[in-house]
């Protein structure tokens, strides 16, 4: 968080927001200020006079109609969207983070795991060398034997590219240099718990974005009422007072009145840019909302999906290892042959390689899942 910088970012943008909301809110305000004036005129000493001069001038517009106080609404409003949209920002750039230590971690278990299968194929090969030196075999099990190991070896060399380009990429997002020296987990840490039953919609309304949606429609009706209500008479107070070396002290106070009378359709026409604007953004509300749902709806679906594959495909890994276990016994006393065997291993691996995939998939998947809901799923007692 304090070194990425897509959110370091959405924070200007926020001090942006922040600076428009205090500066119409100043509009609501008097406004005082001070001025005065030195000055030294003539020739010789008889001719030369000096004068002298200083005030205090305010000013106060009387928001008669509320037409201050609508584009002060306004651009409070456009501050909380901004500080939604800030957040909004962070939980998505946790969450890109948490998938990418997943998947990290995927490859980094992926690597093992090539690891490990080139290590198995070369103890084969050893194997099946010295049954080839005694005769129990023939050239063509140890030719393919050195093919499954190369091909092993091009796999393990992948894995390691793939674990190492997963690792700068998260480096990437902490704001660090892609070094590829970030250490990953060698294991995922457990699936949080099964998503409580109907889920209330209205959490949806504590989504970020959804709010921020919901802030930027409020001020699009604040803006046209401001722009709606700027057609009407303007009224405002002065007072200036002071003091000056030839005049003595002064004092002032008046009353202006300012009403637009005839100005070609401006201000007319300048009421229909917000109105443009405030229709544009109740479309983005019901879009934000929409695609909401449609969020929580996969992700969900997902879930569910994603848990029933990995107990089917943990079924399978299982299956698959006692299958080989006994092919290698058969194997070892020369009742299988080495083809069988290496085609049995292959299906062991690449079993084990999807169910990896899957789990970094279903974590994913949770953490799209807490985005989508806008915060943590889980009721307080849980």
């Amino acid at each position: 968080m304090k070194s990425n910088f897509d959110l370091r970012g959405a924070r200007a943008k926020l001090d942006a927001a922040s600076g428009g909301a205090s500066a119409a809110d100043a509009a609501l305000k008097p406004v005082v200020s001070a001025s005065g004036a030195a000055a030294a005129q003539g020739g010789s000493s008889e001719q030369r006079f000096d004068s002298r001069g200083a005030g205090l001038t305010a000013s106060w517009e009387l928001d008669v109609w509320g037409r201050l106080r609508a584009q002060s609404g306004a651009a409070q409003a456009q501050y909380e969207g901004a500080a939604l949209d800030n957040e909004f920002a962070r939980q998505s750039i946790a969450a890109g983070a948490a998938k990418a230590w997943f998947i990290a971690s995927e490859t980094l278990q992926q690597q093992t795991l090539a690891d490990q299968q080139v290590a198995t194929i070369e103890d084969m090969s050893r194997v099946i060398d010295a049954r080839r030196a005694a005769g129990k075999v023939g050239e063509q099990d140890s030719r393919l034997v050195k093919a499954e190991l190369a091909a092993a070896e091009e796999r393990q060399r992948a894995a390691q590219s793939a674990h190492k380009q997963s690792t700068r990429a998260l480096e990437a997002i902490l704001g660090r240099y892609p070094s590829a020296e970030l250490q990953a987990a060698p294991q995922f840490p457990p699936v949080p718990a099964a998503v409580s039953a109907g889920v209330p919609s209205e959490i949806l309304e504590r989504r970020p974005d959804v709010a921020a949606v919901e802030r930027n429609v409020n001020a699009a009706f604040k803006n046209v009422e401001a722009k709606t209500l700027a057609r009407l008479p303007q009224l405002s107070l002065t007072a200036r007072a002071g003091a000056a070396s030839l005049g003595g002290s002064f004092f002032n106070v008046g009353a202006n009145f300012f009403a637009p009378i005839f100005d070609g359709g401006a201000r007319k026409a300048e009421v229909k840019i917000p109105t443009a604007q405030q229709e544009s953004t109740l479309v983005a509300y019901g879009q934000t909302a929409l695609r909401a749902f449609t969020d929580v709806e996969n992700a969900l679906e997902s879930d569910e999906a994603l848990a029933q594959r990995e107990a089917l495909l943990t079924s399978v890994v299982k299956t698959n290892e006692d299958a080989y276990r006994l092919r290698k016994i058969e194997a070892d006393i020369g009742k299988a042959d080495t083809l069988g065997l290496l085609q049995l291993q292959s299906k062991v691996n690449s079993a084990k390689s999807g169910l990896i995939s899957l789990r970094q998939a279903r974590r994913s998947e949770r953490v799209n899942l807490h985005v989508a809901l806008g915060g943590s799923f889980q009721s307080s007692r849980d």
